[in-house]
């Protein structure tokens, strides 16, 4: 029951600090993203949505945590997983450029998360 307690941790905390970037120096956390830092109600958009996305998961992780229900951190896989998927799709369809250090965090992500709601479920089995 270690392995899917610290991934829940582990992603949880991740996605925390994250979410507190988005929350107390939002300029800073678009810049890690490679994104520009928007203006106007652009701005309020940009922070309130990656804020809601990465303080959202972070809570998921620690609910899966403190349940050790697999349901919870199933859905952070989810979504990073179609995060990473649209990433590619942007790319290919869209002429946006590919993200790739995004891209691989939503991968590892998704992993973390897909294995620790794996491992929840199994002891269920």
């Amino acid at each position: 029951m270690k392995i899917p307690n610290t991934l829940s941790l582990l992603l949880g905390t991740v996605l925390t600090i994250i979410s507190l970037q988005w929350i107390f120096i939002p300029q800073s956390a678009a810049e890690s993203l490679n994104m520009i830092y928007l203006e106007g109600e652009g701005r309020s958009t940009q922070i309130r949505d990656f804020t809601a996305l990465f303080l959202t998961t972070a809570i998921l992780c620690f609910i899966s945590l403190i349940t050790k229900q697999y349901q919870w951190i199933f859905s952070v896989g989810i979504l990073y997983a179609i995060a990473g998927i649209f990433n590619v799709l942007a790319y290919l369809n869209h002429g946006a450029p590919l993200a790739l250090s995004s891209l691989i965090s939503e991968i590892i992500f998704s992993l973390m998360a897909f294995t620790a709601a794996f491992l929840f479920n199994s002891k269920n089995l």
